[in-house]
């Protein structure tokens, strides 16, 4: 077993976080591409404590895996997105098993010392078909529990014109007036799908509005004008400018796309996407992707089928589900 040394990682560290990512990308071909201003945003995540949250594996003075832990904790509901990887030639001498376990150490820590009374709720989400990461998983306590996929269209070819309207609903892009609106909405949404914790403004802000990967004038609310101010249905577009970096193509990312329970049936989501293809490929850019639950309660997947997406990858979520720490403790 090699005997690897673990320590924080820090902004001094991002250029040597990025390479390891890109290893283990090349490798794997997971098709998740990030650059060093990408992971300066990872480290200003407020809901992390940089020094304990984000730590590397070294062999002498050579950055060789890592881990991160991210907590969520809002309205007694506590999340971990828990991650790591490992330098792909080094795999199979015990570093990945001693970032696991120590990652798993501290989001038991993160639970203990600052949200006992919550359930926690700690995934990881891989590529399916990897028995070594699975093996790893279990070792540390998280099970295989859902599935989901990647679907990607090809916006060279001809697109199909977006349905109309229904009666009394506006569509409009994007602005500041609709922030908080948009995401009221994705929370009540998405209430019925496993395993989802709302979203505070503050991470609202990190992660979508404030991100240097949204692209507010490519997203898209619809307005019921009997209810102003109200977002009934929306879609949100991100850019990932490492994508283009590393492939030489544009990428419009769906990361948030939803309707409002007593809007569906309406074919909100495929009217909103429709016309997201439409304003990707004005735009210029390539491709398209997004990623779906498999068990999506709505039939994402076959709405996403029916814009033009196909499945490209299918992934696994790991997950541990732990009961408070205030009364007695498990596991299951």
């Amino acid at each position: 077993m090699t005997d690897a040394r673990l320590r924080p990682l820090t902004t001094d560290d991002i250029p040597d976080w990025n390479r390891l990512l890109g290893e283990i990308e090349k490798a794997d071909r997971t098709g998740e591409h990030y650059n060093e201003a990408d992971l300066v945003e990872e480290m200003e995540n407020p809901d992390i404590e940089l020094g304990k949250d984000i730590v590397g594996a070294y062999l002498d003075d050579e950055l060789v895996g890592f881990f991160s832990v991210y907590p969520r904790a809002v309205d007694g509901h506590l999340k971990f997105h828990l991650d790591g990887g490992v330098r792909p030639e080094l795999r199979g001498q015990g570093i990945g098993t001693a970032l696991a376990e120590a990652m798993r150490r501290r989001a038991d820590e993160v639970h203990a010392e600052k949200h006992p009374a919550a359930e926690a709720l700690m995934t990881l989400r891989g590529l399916s078909g990897n028995d070594g990461q699975t093996g790893l998983m279990r070792h540390i306590g998280l099970e295989p529990e859902r599935w989901s996929f990647v679907m990607r269209a090809d916006l060279s070819r001809e697109l199909e014109a977006p349905p109309r309207l229904p009666d009394g609903l506006e569509l409009r892009r994007y602005d500041d007036e609709v922030d908080a609106a948009m995401r009221e909405a994705h929370n009540e949404a998405f209430l019925d799908h496993p395993n989802f914790t709302p979203w505070t403004e503050v991470m609202w802000k990190q992660w979508v509005s404030g991100s240097r990967n949204f692209r507010p004038h490519l997203s898209l609310v619809v307005l019921d004008r009997a209810s102003p101010g109200v977002v009934v249905a929306y879609l949100q577009s991100n850019e990932y400018d490492a994508y283009f970096e590393q492939t030489g193509r544009r990428e419009a990312y769906v990361g948030k796309v939803g309707t409002r329970r007593e809007y569906r049936g309406r074919g909100l989501a495929g009217l909103l996407l429709r016309h997201a293809l439409q304003e990707y490929k004005s735009a210029g850019y390539d491709e398209a992707s997004l990623d779906v639950d498999s068990e999506n309660p709505t039939g994402a997947l076959g709405i996403y089928e029916r814009a033009g997406f196909e499945v490209e990858s299918r992934w696994t979520d790991y997950a541990a589900h732990v009961a408070p720490l205030t009364g007695e403790r498990s596991a299951r």
